[in-house]
């Protein structure tokens, strides 16, 4: 199952992503008339984000900006507006992606308006990508992440059979979407393209599950990481003795059987 939250991709070394907050504000119907050939039925898209957006706002956003998050959270498959956005935020060629500028400013101007998230969130992707992932290195995912505050809501799509990778992520920038999506209850924060995270652990393995501890890099924060590519413990050992990190593990439901869905224990 393609989801937001589970969105398949591998980041490349590319380069930065400028130019686009130079762009004025524009209506959502204008910011997305370049890449209207490259998305079916954008225009029916538009009209139901216009309509079912979170409106009058209590973050000050506009109904433009309101409409370019609802957007963004729109299902669709492989054709959903966010699948078709985070791959020309992925593509090497960065001057592919110019047509999106105004969708972006318009966009990034909205998440600036909505609540920060400074807590464990946690993403999913449905292979395992442990190798790309090594300790002590930082990575940068210049797509738009979709994530959750609640693990369960990744769990639903992956599947317990097959290889598949859960980031558990010391958000710092986090951007909250509660009231502003398609899907009120699935506990969306966003981290905004460009997001660097450094790998803090990439030890624990349960069945065919790799779970990767990351945390989200910015200015605040850039002197605790370490200079060299240190490794740092494993999540087993060094989660328990930290609180801040520790508050992240769901605690273990008393007297689970595991049935068709596949539960993820962590002690």
């Amino acid at each position: 199952m393609i989801s937001r939250f589970t969105d398949c991709y591998s980041e490349k070394q590319s380069g930065p992503i400028g130019g686009y907050w130079k762009y004025p504000l524009v209506s959502l119907k204008d910011a997305l008339v370049s890449v209207s050939p490259k998305v079916n039925g954008l225009a029916r898209d538009i009209k139901e984000a216009y309509d079912h957006c979170h409106f009058p706002s209590e973050h000050d956003l506009t109904k433009d900006e309101a409409a370019a998050v609802f957007l963004y959270t729109l299902e669709a498959g492989e054709y959903s507006f966010y699948a078709i956005l985070n791959r020309a935020l992925r593509d090497e060629e960065r001057r592919k992606l110019t047509p999106w500028f105004s969708y972006l400013k318009l966009f990034d101007t909205a998440l600036e308006k909505l609540p920060t998230v400074k807590k464990c969130i946690w993403r999913g992707v449905p292979q395992d990508v442990s190798q790309d992932y090594v300790e002590g290195t930082v990575k940068t995912w210049w797509s738009v992440s979709s994530c959750s505050s609640g693990v369960n809501v990744i769990e639903d799509f992956l599947s317990c059979n097959d290889d598949s990778t859960l980031f558990m992520i010391e958000a710092v920038n986090g951007k909250d979407l509660t009231g502003y999506t398609t899907y009120p209850n699935e506990k969306e924060v966003l981290l905004k393209m460009g997001t660097k995270l450094h790998v803090r652990s990439n030890a624990m393995k349960h069945g065919k599950l790799r779970l990767i501890h990351l945390l989200e890099i910015d200015n605040n924060n850039q002197g605790e990481i370490p200079a060299t590519a240190a490794v740092a413990p494993s999540i087993s050992s060094s989660l328990p003795s930290s609180a801040a990190a520790a508050s992240c593990i769901p605690p273990k439901p008393p007297n689970t059987t595991i049935h068709r869905k596949c539960y993820i224990h962590f002690r």
